[in-house]
């Protein structure tokens, strides 16, 4: 008896997802599988992250760590009221409601306004920020029923204290604005975490053999014309991300390598070992499978850009 290729895909999924489903204490009913946004996850061939995802309206939000970086949301007001919730919190903790979960507030820039916010176990940050626009429509209906009725009076019901809170608002010129809640992510991108997440320290002692005008982009060991090679891949603010290009690589021929970007299509191991590191020591390690890596995206010469695979998984919820 013989197995189709989708028969053997719907097997992985089911034993994956089993796999899950019972370290996080979930029953095999058929409503969790039918609701089971991890399972079609599975399905559609990418694996479980590291770590459980963010929850939005009750659901597992993969694109929040894996996909690009804007997103409109609903928020509240923030708060230490439910410091206990938020994954990672301490009591006392400010934490925002978004989308229907409590995600802890880092930092507070603008109060009502703009906020740094995490979701643990993710060593990760996002920017939690009230966008207003003009809404055009709505400021000439107002104009047209002020011009039309010079003496009506206009009430708004504002509660106090909440005025920013409001969707709109008027200012002197009777100019009506809209808000929207905007959360972007902070800091590297988060395709890796699909991968294994290992030991941080390392054996090799590594020092930057070539550089650019962005900062260290060929690290390898001290002292030596040829060993563990790593190439740099992306960079947010003091953070960089490398990519193991060997364990024996002749460094005189990388460093002189004109179109560093040539040097991913060599790569051979089914699993790239990548690296994360500031100020010169290694924040985080992980191995990821190749066929998840978005490599025909890296773009070596350009900052701060979204690496989003092909294959992402997106929940329709």
């Amino acid at each position: 008896m013989s197995f189709s290729d989708r028969e053997k895909q719907l097997i992985r999924a089911a034993f994956a997802w089993g796999q899950v489903s019972h370290k996080e204490g979930y029953t095999l009913s058929d409503g969790e599988i039918e609701k089971s946004v991890l399972f079609r996850r599975l399905l559609a061939g990418r694996p479980p992250l590291a770590f459980p995802p963010p929850l939005r309206h009750g659901f597992p939000w993969y694109e929040v760590i894996e996909g690009r970086g804007q997103h409109v949301v609903n928020a509240s007001e923030a708060s230490t009221e439910n410091s206990m919730i938020a994954p990672g919190s301490l009591p006392g903790d400010k934490c925002v409601l978004i989308d229907g979960a409590f995600w802890r507030v880092a930092e507070t820039i603008r109060e009502r306004e703009e906020y740094i916010v995490e979701w643990s176990p993710y060593p990760m940050q996002w920017r939690l920020r009230k966008h207003w626009e003009v809404n055009y429509e709505m400021t000439q209906q107002l104009h047209s029923f002020r011009k039309h009725n010079p003496d009506a009076e206009i009430h708004f019901d504002n509660r106090e204290g909440q005025r920013e809170y409001s969707e709109f608002r008027i200012d002197e010129d009777q100019t009506v604005w809209l808000s929207e809640w905007q959360l972007s992510r902070i800091g590297l991108s988060g395709w890796v975490w699909v991968g294994t997440l290992l030991e941080t320290e390392i054996d090799t002692p590594l020092e930057a053999l070539g550089s650019d005008q962005h900062g260290p982009l060929i690290l390898g060991e001290p002292g030596k014309a040829s060993g563990e090679a790593w190439l740099r891949i992306e960079r947010a603010g003091q953070e960089y991300r490398f990519i193991r290009l060997g364990e024996q690589v002749e460094y005189d021929s990388v460093v002189k390598e004109s179109d560093t970007g040539s040097l991913l299509h060599g790569l051979q191991d089914e699993d790239l070992l990548v690296m994360d590191r500031r100020d010169g020591k290694p924040l985080r390690r992980f191995a990821v499978p190749v066929h998840l890596a978005p490599l025909e995206e890296f773009d070596l010469d350009r900052l701060g850009y979204e690496l989003v695979p092909d294959n992402l998984f997106r929940d329709s919820t």
